[in-house]
């Protein structure tokens, strides 16, 4: 897997093992769709997994970004990718996390940081090896990133022009509205949907 465009385009990530990596057209068309958003953003990658979102937010010119995931594996993983990638000259703040993201958000918030991009792409490739998936998996998952669209929101690390960008398997249906995110917009890719929240109007 390679980064797509912006500055780093064509260098090669680190991969984890039996991490499902998003495919190179979902990633193109999410970042065409967060282009004027971009450029000296503030992005929080939660379930970084390899880190090759947060890592394509800088290369098309996030100004910060903090990489989440309690696998130890996979943040050493996004360590040796930034060490190899990144230019250390480079103006880009770059923090690495290994800790369950609902922690990291508490933490964030403790830390008085906000973020004007808050990624969400946990795991969900376990879904295809169930033969009753929605029972079992669909709501483990649902519940998961439920839960972290309230934490981000009640730990106030999102400001008032911010977007959350979750991407999910497409029978995993969120809510079009929280009691402080609203759905802006959906994309769907076979099997993958990326919803887009925003702050509620009367937030």
């Amino acid at each position: 897997m390679r980064v797509i465009s912006g500055i780093y385009r064509g260098r090669k990530l680190f991969m984890p093992k039996g991490i499902r990596p998003t495919k190179d057209n979902v990633k193109e068309s999410l970042f065409n769709v967060l282009r004027s958003d971009i450029k000296g953003a503030r992005v929080l990658d939660l379930f970084s997994g390899s880190g090759a979102l947060g890592i394509e937010a800088l290369s098309r010119g996030a100004q910060e970004t903090v990489f989440v995931d309690n696998s130890k594996v996979c943040t050493d993983i996004i360590d040796r990718s930034i060490t190899k990638i990144v230019s250390c000259d480079e103006d880009a703040s770059i923090r690495i996390i290994n800790m369950d993201v609902c922690a990291a958000i508490k933490l964030m918030h403790k830390e008085d940081k906000k973020f004007d991009i808050v990624i969400l792409d946990p795991p969900y490739n376990k879904l295809s090896r169930s033969p009753d998936r929605d029972a079992i998996y669909g709501p483990y998952n649902r519940n998961r990133i439920r839960k972290c669209l309230m934490y981000i929101t009640v730990y106030d690390i999102l400001p008032h022009s911010g977007l959350v960008v979750v991407e999910h398997f497409k029978k995993e249906s969120l809510p079009v509205e929280t009691e402080h995110l609203r759905l802006l917009r959906q994309l769907k890719y076979g099997d993958t949907i990326i919803s887009i929240y925003n702050r509620s109007k009367n937030d």
